[in-house]
Protein backbone atom coordinates (compact mmCIF):
# COMPACT_ATOMS: atom_id res chain seq x y z
CA UNK A 1 0.00 0.00 0.00
CA UNK A 2 1.15 3.60 -1.07
CA UNK A 3 0.73 6.76 1.51
CA UNK A 4 -1.85 9.53 0.27
CA UNK A 5 -2.67 12.60 1.36
CA UNK A 6 -5.74 13.80 0.49
CA UNK A 7 -8.34 16.98 1.17
CA UNK A 8 -11.61 16.63 1.46
CA UNK A 9 -15.24 18.62 2.06
CA UNK A 10 -15.46 18.87 5.62
CA UNK A 11 -19.17 17.60 4.97
CA UNK A 12 -17.82 14.55 3.10
CA UNK A 13 -14.94 13.81 5.61
CA UNK A 14 -18.22 14.56 8.22
CA UNK A 15 -20.59 11.45 6.51
CA UNK A 16 -17.26 9.46 5.94
CA UNK A 17 -16.13 9.16 9.24
CA UNK A 18 -20.14 8.52 10.19
CA UNK A 19 -20.17 5.43 8.53
CA UNK A 20 -17.11 3.88 9.68
CA UNK A 21 -17.87 4.70 13.30
CA UNK A 22 -21.13 3.15 12.41
CA UNK A 23 -18.70 -0.22 11.14
CA UNK A 24 -16.74 -0.17 13.54
CA UNK A 25 -13.90 0.66 11.08
CA UNK A 26 -10.87 2.69 10.43
CA UNK A 27 -11.76 5.67 8.29
CA UNK A 28 -8.70 4.70 5.91
CA UNK A 29 -10.83 1.12 5.62
CA UNK A 30 -13.92 3.18 4.78
CA UNK A 31 -11.50 5.21 1.99
CA UNK A 32 -10.40 2.58 0.39
CA UNK A 33 -13.74 0.31 -0.03
CA UNK A 34 -15.10 4.06 -1.33
CA UNK A 35 -12.45 4.07 -3.89
CA UNK A 36 -12.78 0.51 -4.90
CA UNK A 37 -16.73 0.62 -5.50
CA UNK A 38 -15.81 3.94 -7.67
CA UNK A 39 -12.97 2.54 -9.74
CA UNK A 40 -15.74 -0.64 -10.14
CA UNK A 41 -18.09 1.44 -12.33
CA UNK A 42 -18.33 0.82 -15.62
CA UNK A 43 -17.66 3.84 -17.02
CA UNK A 44 -14.84 4.28 -14.34
CA UNK A 45 -13.69 0.82 -15.42
CA UNK A 46 -13.88 1.82 -19.12
CA UNK A 47 -11.49 4.86 -18.37
CA UNK A 48 -8.82 2.83 -16.35
CA UNK A 49 -8.63 0.28 -18.53
CA UNK A 50 -8.11 2.80 -22.24
CA UNK A 51 -4.99 4.15 -19.87
CA UNK A 52 -3.94 1.14 -18.86
CA UNK A 53 -3.85 0.04 -22.63
CA UNK A 54 -2.30 3.18 -23.42
CA UNK A 55 0.20 3.22 -21.03
CA UNK A 56 1.54 -0.78 -21.86
CA UNK A 57 2.14 0.81 -25.64
CA UNK A 58 3.88 3.33 -24.45
CA UNK A 59 6.09 0.78 -22.49
CA UNK A 60 6.40 -1.49 -25.08
CA UNK A 61 7.05 1.39 -28.02
CA UNK A 62 7.60 4.86 -27.13
CA UNK A 63 8.16 6.14 -30.28
CA UNK A 64 4.80 4.38 -31.75
CA UNK A 65 3.36 6.41 -28.36
CA UNK A 66 4.51 9.62 -30.13
CA UNK A 67 2.53 9.09 -33.23
CA UNK A 68 -0.04 11.91 -33.08
CA UNK A 69 1.40 14.14 -30.64
CA UNK A 70 2.41 17.30 -32.64
CA UNK A 71 -0.93 16.98 -34.21
CA UNK A 72 -1.58 17.01 -38.35
CA UNK A 73 0.70 18.24 -40.83
CA UNK A 74 0.72 20.66 -43.58
CA UNK A 75 -2.17 19.68 -46.13
CA UNK A 76 -0.31 20.17 -49.16
CA UNK A 77 2.69 18.88 -48.55
CA UNK A 78 3.16 17.14 -51.35
CA UNK A 79 2.24 19.88 -53.78
CA UNK A 80 4.34 22.11 -52.02
CA UNK A 81 7.32 19.80 -51.68
CA UNK A 82 8.91 21.07 -55.18
CA UNK A 83 8.89 24.93 -53.88
CA UNK A 84 10.13 24.26 -50.64
CA UNK A 85 13.54 22.13 -52.12
CA UNK A 86 14.01 23.72 -55.82
CA UNK A 87 17.10 23.92 -56.53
Amino acid sequence: MKRLQVYLPEELLYDLRLYAKSRNIPLAETLRQAGKEFSHKPIIKRTINRMKAKKKMVEKDPILAMAGMLGPGPTDASITVDDIYDD
